[in-house]
């Protein structure tokens, strides 16, 4: 399976680098045939200027270079062109027509000197050894759809390279989910085995008349490790999403949160005046959140203030976790969702990670520092969309 996996990754960096080159070989071969015709064609007006001025010059119309000019001069080609003299005075053109294909006017005429200028270096008419005129050219019809193709083509590469580039990265994500997936249903499979045999135990405890407040201590780590394993169970799952009264949520999360921890943090919940109703997987939520309040008490080194306060912005629902801890570094805030990721000596940085994928995957919403300063305290935000 991971070899077939390995060969399939590796055709397709092979498909997207030939696919790379092959755009730029198109690309230059391109380049080449628009610097090829934009020769091609400066040659055809110079031949022209030249049967021009053999014209002009010549005294004899039957000889050779007098019918050659002639040919030359009544040739057929598209490219517009505008004669001046050494003053800058129109003195003829060619191939240049109104709208009507009539002959433009002295104005427009100006005006399409100006525009085609810029298109192509003047040919340069010598006469008696001096500069007498300038043949003005703009490219052809075919030249100017040409001159584009390049750009249409870097346009289209573009395009195919994100859409490539966006399937070879949702197809990392959606690999990267199923591991997630797996790695969470394999936790809790492992974590059920032993659960099971300690529930068996338990019972037979009960049976023997072992001391009751052992036996309560017991079945609490048992219903702990057994919420462990329902939470790993649900990753993976289908979204399974309820409606859920966000403030009573909060409230019994914060209260069992508190009994939880020691009695040097204090814990404050504020809720919101009106009753916020969303659709989540509440197994999944309250992992989150704990996720957030345990990273919060260990920046606080297990004494200070978490507090809890829920809001409604815009048709979501805004959950604000905050404490006065450590704080975090402003280049490591874009760090702190990633996995692996991990300021704790013997941490594996998976819970926010999990928490991430649990807003976004499972409930369309988000996580995110909304702001923490170094030795003041963080403030965690959760959105989520109101049902």
């Amino acid at each position: 399976m991971l070899y077939s996996t390995s060969n399939k990754n590796i055709f397709k960096i092979f498909l997207l680098i030939a696919l790379i080159f092959g755009v730029f070989f198109i690309l230059y071969e391109t380049l080449k045939i628009i610097e090829y015709t934009k020769s091609e064609e400066r040659k055809k007006i110079e031949l022209w200027a030249m049967a021009q001025k053999d014209f002009i010059e010549s005294s004899n119309l039957d000889d050779d270079i007098g019918e050659l000019s002639i040919y030359l001069l009544t040739k057929n080609f598209e490219n517009p062109i505008i004669q001046v003299d050494k003053n800058g005075k129109i003195i003829g053109h060619k191939n240049i027509y109104d709208e009507d294909k009539s002959e433009i006017d002295s104005l427009e005429l100006q005006k399409y000197l100006e525009k085609i200028a810029v298109e192509n270096e003047p040919i340069e008419i010598v006469f008696n050894n001096t500069i007498d005129q300038k043949l003005y050219y703009g490219n052809s019809s075919i030249f100017n759809k040409i001159r584009y193709f390049p750009l249409a083509l870097i346009t289209v590469a573009i395009f195919f390279m994100l859409v490539i580039f966006n399937y070879f990265k949702s197809s990392f994500e959606s690999n990267k989910n199923k591991l997630w997936a797996l790695f969470a249903k394999e936790t809790a499979h492992q974590i059920g085995t032993p659960l099971s045999s300690l529930m068996g135990w338990s019972t037979m405890l009960k049976e023997n008349d072992i001391d009751n407040e052992i036996l309560i201590e017991i079945d609490n780590d048992i219903q702990r490790l057994n919420k462990i394993t329902n939470r790993f169970s649900e990753i993976g799952s289908n979204k399974n999403l309820k409606e859920e009264n966000l403030n009573d949520l909060l409230t019994k999360t914060t209260n069992y949160l508190k009994k939880r921890n020691s009695s040097l943090i204090k814990f404050n919940f504020v809720p919101f005046k009106e009753e916020i109703t969303v659709k989540i997987n509440k197994t999944l939520i309250e992992w989150v959140i704990e996720n957030i309040v345990k990273n919060g008490i260990d920046s606080m080194s297990g004494n200070g203030i978490i507090q809890i306060e829920l809001n409604k912005k815009n048709h979501r629902a805004t959950i604000l976790i905050s404490d006065n801890g450590s704080g975090i570094r402003k280049d490591l805030q874009k760090k702190v969702f990633e996995e692996g990721f991990t300021s704790k000596d013997k941490g594996w940085g998976l819970g926010l990670s999990f928490s991430k994928r649990i807003m976004k995957l499972y409930h369309n919403g988000d996580i995110q520092i909304k702001n923490s300063i170094v030795g003041k305290g963080t403030t965690i935000e959760i959105t989520i969309p109101v049902s």
